[in-house]
């Protein structure tokens, strides 16, 4: 990532980077899932936290 200069920005590029990673135990969900979904033809692509509201994409 460039800062607006266009010097390099390697601070915020890792900052960036770790908020767009999944949660590990929201990987291992997505990950069954998707196991048994796949049986049936079908992908799961969303989560949503019921007591946080906040929505987890692959």
């Amino acid at each position: 990532m460039k800062n607006g200069e266009g010097y390099s920005d390697p601070t915020a590029g890792k900052a960036i980077a770790n908020v767009s990673k999944l949660p590990r135990h929201i990987k291992d969900i997505f990950r069954a899932l998707n196991t048994v979904a796949r049986i049936h033809g079908l992908e799961i692509t969303e989560l949503r936290d019921i007591k946080t509201g906040r929505e987890y994409r692959r």
